[in-house]
């Protein structure tokens, strides 16, 4: 889940994917029915990709009238950056360098016993390579801060939408130019869901069992069997939960003490008009510590994804990992990474890792930060802080074993990838790795739960055999979570859900409940082709029949281009909308395995 990845990863959908295509399994026989679907499979690669690029071009055509109008906005607010954002990141690529002047400058170990030392010793250097020192975790608490819950454009308009954080549900309402409203899902009357209410023509939220209405407030104006006013007794109002809307995230903040808290932490780039971003969702069955973890670790890139640009952020003994921790105040905390910009693993046509040698002067460096609890980004800089692109992630901790991952691609790009073809490439991305995560999740819960219960804090240092070089900030992440995790809201309230076993594929992958569902740029992708699907091939039917009724044969009527294009359309409507529902099944999976040698061969495992 890193930058150059996403990038990258919808044009190595078309690269990848589409080639690879075989839905048709044509049986040489003679008939006039198999000569036609022979013909039909000869057009359908072409097919798929002229709907995505015709679909994509008018995509970008109906973003048209509104550009200048963001633009302008994305001007208004990059005012805001501040100088000392960019002071912060080229000090920390300076810093970076420098530490890389040192280590080409300092000899290699001699022997194998120095090896062996260096790499026993991997988990305690965090602390030297730090440039700051290690902050006070336990001074973290989950109440002080925002928490973002969905993208305001995937919020319908005067319509309640149910969120989850925490383990405790909300009711809340996109109000279009007005500001957003959010309460606990829970009427005060008879404790049913608000969420399964509507919005009055006042802007009430209405109750469906009783009709008690409640204001952004959570204040009862309306108590519909008792008109006289018993409804403004304080006793009868429903719980508001202070909302705002930052970089087009919808932030809750579940504490009591909304007005002094610090604001979200913002993205810079997010607020330059020169960058483009956009966004995607998607409610992963994965534990937020285990996410974010993953999230951080690029050393899964060449084996997960088998994607080489991962390797451009990890580190190796002539690369090291620098890590910068700051608590900018108490229970505050930044966690960066940096790292040579340049291929330590993976292999290339000229060359392999072993004889990669660093340039040092002018390299761009791979810098990653999580700001807890649920801001990360991540990128390549120069030595001025500059970046070309960012991958940008907010984590929110829906509850025991469940997240909500999202993400923005923010780059200079001239134009803004639609939001459904992002997401086709995505999704196909995040499957590769979110059943691995939830194989693992087991194991760690149940660790969890027995320290939990023998009154023994967890530590990650003990469970998990860090040895990679790249592992210094997850050795510091781990040690946040130890500190963090267990003071969580609600966490211990069902211990049992410490205890719940890895579900099958069809439902760690399920991508129509956990994106399509909750995405309405992807639902209304998938209902266009849909009615493209049939449209196209009912038109088909239509074309073949009328020439079978002239020609009287079916071999001579296969051969029309018009029923074989339309025909062909249809099919690649078909596999569109297959994209958004379940797909990633085991030979799925061993397919792109087969993808690991091309990035890490298999003779090097013998090194």
């Amino acid at each position: 889940m890193w930058c150059e990845q996403l990038e990258n990863s919808f044009l190595r959908y078309f690269a990848a994917e589409l080639p690879s295509f075989n839905p048709i399994e044509v049986n040489v026989r003679v008939s006039n029915a198999t000569k036609f679907a022979a013909m039909l499979h000869h057009l359908l690669y072409k097919a798929n990709l002229l709907l995505l690029l015709s679909c994509s071009a008018c995509a970008l055509i109906a973003q048209a009238p509104s550009a200048c109008h963001k633009l302008a906005q994305h001007r208004a607010a990059a005012a805001s950056r501040t100088a000392s954002h960019r002071q912060d990141i080229t000090a920390m690529a300076a810093c970076h360098i420098g530490a890389q002047h040192r280590t080409a400058a300092a000899s290699r170990p001699a022997s194998h016993r120095q090896d062996i030392t260096a790499m026993a010793a991997m988990s305690t250097a965090v602390d030297s390579e730090s440039t700051t020192n290690t902050p006070n975790y336990s001074n973290f608490d989950w109440h002080d801060h925002w928490y973002p819950v969905a993208w305001m454009r995937d919020l319908p308009v005067n319509t309640i939408t149910k969120i989850t954080l925490f383990d405790v549900d909300y009711c809340v309402v996109n109000r279009g130019e007005q500001d957003p409203l959010a309460l606990e899902d829970k009427c005060p009357h008879r404790l049913a869901a608000l969420s399964e209410g509507r919005l009055t023509a006042q802007g009430y939220v209405q109750c469906a069992y009783h009709g008690w209405s409640f204001d952004a407030t959570g204040a009862c104006k309306s108590v519909p069997q008792r008109p006289n006013g018993a409804q403004q007794s304080t006793m009868l109002c429903a719980t508001a939960c202070p909302c705002r809307v930052e970089q087009g995230l919808l932030w809750l903040f579940p504490g009591a003490d909304a007005e002094n808290a610090k604001p979200p932490p913002r993205v810079q780039e997010m607020d330059d008009p020169a960058f483009k971003w956009s966004t995607a969702v998607r409610d992963l069955p994965i534990d937020y510590s285990i996410l974010i973890e993953n999230i951080l670790d690029p050393d899964h890139g060449l084996f997960a994804h088998q994607a080489a640009p991962f390797d451009l952020y990890t580190a190796s003994r002539d690369a090291p990992q620098t890590v910068t921790l700051a608590e900018t105040s108490p229970g505050f905390f930044s966690l960066s990474s940096a790292v040579a910009a340049t291929p330590k693993l993976a292999a290339t046509k000229e060359k392999t890792a072993k004889d990669t040698t660093l340039n040092i002067t002018g390299a761009l460096t791979g810098i990653s930060t999580f700001r807890p609890p649920c801001t990360i980004a991540t990128g390549r800089r120069d030595v001025d802080g500059e970046t070309k692109f960012q991958a940008c992630f907010w984590i929110a901790p829906v509850g025991v074993g469940r997240t909500r991952f999202m993400s923005a691609a923010v780059g200079r790009l001239p134009f803004s990838v639609p939001r459904w073809l992002q997401h086709v490439s995505l999704n196909n991305f995040l499957d590769q790795d979110t059943h691995l995560l939830a194989t693992q999740q087991p194991n760690v819960l149940a660790a969890e739960y027995k320290a939990a219960t023998g009154g023994e804090p967890m530590v990650r240092r003990k469970i998990y055999k860090y040895s990679s070089p790249t592992e210094r900030l997850l050795v510091e992440v781990g040690k946040f979570m130890d500190a963090a995790v267990p003071k969580t809201p609600n966490r211990y309230a069902e211990p049992l859900r410490l205890l719940m076993q890895c579900p099958d594929r069809s439902t760690t992958l399920d991508r129509y409940s956990q994106h399509t569902q909750i995405c309405p740029d992807s639902r209304g992708a998938v209902r266009n082709a849909k009615a493209l699907r049939f449209v196209a091939w009912a038109a088909a039917a239509t074309v073949a029949a009328g020439r079978v009724a002239r020609l009287g044969s079916v071999a001579r009527a296969a051969v029309s281009p018009a029923a074989l294009g339309l025909a062909a359309l249809g099919y690649a409507a078909h596999a569109f909308v297959g994209e958004f529902s379940f797909k990633y099944v085991s030979a799925k999976r061993d397919r792109d395995l087969r993808g690991i040698s091309k990035v890490f061969a298999d003779e090097r495992l013998d090194e």
